[in-house]
């Protein structure tokens, strides 16, 4: 059992005041068009989830606001899985069995790997805002979709841009969550060839250096990705030891490009690399001109700084992709004609062929068009930092 950091005790005591600011319905609400979330509100993946059912609840509202699904209102069924692939089945079963139309999530990987099997099951239709493992939805047709972009494809254009500014660096070392089944995926199946397509050689194969969740000192770690002297460190872990293990590298004057995949492009990391070489890439820009994505940006902003305080403000893509999904199913469930009335079985079916068949979906700064193994298209774009700051590449 790991311990939580007194920030996310912090994270966990403002979820009460989240759920305050629209999630929980009154005692004696009107009846409603339910859809399920499985959701990583608490355990390791905290932030994450609370920051999602931020850019979920915007679009909540908006839909609402909008006439909601077909004269009723749109409701959120919001279940804790507890960063947990266990719980993530159990709440799965359990928002099925509550008449839910639809479940979004869970975020991560390493919990859509069981809830997504039991979702097909159940044939309710699931879409998670942040897994991006190759082939999870292929293996669980036909109810899975993803609504975020795919590591293979993240990576690659990662790791060229890196490759393009330092074309000497030849060694890469490993720093990971041993516990983490998605991390340890990234780092074993995903970035092994496209590094070695790129050039690189990872020196330290087969013996990691492994950062624990709950690790508080860091310097243990980065005492030992030195004695490797590698040119570069592919690294992926939750937000919390990521930012540890940089400003301990920092500290120890590892002064080495590294680079992750999707999901480590918040202020912390940035703040946290300061003048490291931090490189990452996700299907969204908070800084688009779009009108759509600046004013979600400033919504989400604001309510972070009064649900969140001291948390990222600028929304990741797992939190545009929780804010594109609620306006997705919304669209699906006024197409099926869904009432509070309707048969779930019925809506559930129309669901599922309407995300099938979604193509050139208006999304935040982008087109959605999903393919047939569930997944959406996403652009990719990398970042970098400089100077405590991400710039985008």
């Amino acid at each position: 059992m790991y311990k939580m950091s007194n920030r996310r005790l912090v994270l966990n005591a403002v979820f009460a005041a989240t759920m305050a600011a629209g999630f929980a319905a009154p005692a004696m609400a009107q009846e409603t068009v339910k859809v399920g979330v499985n959701v990583e509100r608490t355990g390791v993946a905290t932030s994450y989830g609370l920051h999602m059912l931020i850019g979920a609840q915007i679009a909540l509202d908006e839909v609402n606001a909008a006439g909601g699904i077909n004269g009723a209102k749109m409701e959120l069924v919001i279940e804790d899985n507890r960063s947990s692939p266990e719980q993530a089945v159990i709440v799965t079963r359990n928002l099925e069995r509550a008449g839910v139309t639809a479940m979004l999530g869970p975020i991560q990987t390493s919990q859509c790997r069981t809830a997504f099997p039991a979702a097909n099951r159940a044939l309710l239709p699931a879409i998670s805002p942040g897994s991006s493992a190759p082939g999870l939805t292929a293996q669980n047709r036909p109810w899975t979709f993803r609504i975020s972009a795919i590591d293979s494809v993240v990576v690659n254009s990662v790791v060229e841009n890196l490759r393009k500014a330092n074309p000497n660096a030849k060694t890469v070392a490993v720093v990971v969550d041993p516990r983490d089944a998605y991390a340890q995926f990234l780092v074993n199946t995903v970035a092994p060839p496209i590094a070695e397509k790129n050039g690189f050689t990872i020196i330290n194969k087969g013996a990691h250096v492994d950062v624990p969740a709950d690790a508080t000192d860091f310097s243990v770690f980065v005492t030992k990705v030195k004695a490797l002297n590698p040119d570069v460190v592919l690294m992926h872990m939750n937000l919390e030891p990521g930012q540890g293990y940089l400003r301990e590298s920092n500290r120890q004057k590892l002064n080495v490009p590294i680079f992750s995949g999707q999901g480590f492009i918040t202020q912390g990391i940035s703040a946290a690399a300061g003048d490291l070489q931090m490189w990452a890439g996700q299907p969204f820009d908070p800084d688009s001109t779009d009108a759509r994505v600046q004013k979600f940006v400033a919504e989400f902003k604001s309510r972070v700084e009064k649900q969140l305080p001291g948390q990222y403000t600028s929304p990741t893509y797992i939190d545009a992709s929780g804010y594109e999904s609620i306006h997705v199913l919304a669209d699906g469930l006024r197409a099926a004609k869904a009432t509070p009335k309707s048969d779930p079985k019925q809506v559930r079916e129309s669901l599922r062929d309407y995300l099938t068949n979604l193509k050139g979906y208006a999304g935040l700064g982008n087109t959605l068009s999903m393919n047939a193994e569930g997944d959406t298209l996403k652009t990719t774009m990398v970042y970098r930092t400089r100077g405590g700051k991400w710039e985008r590449q």
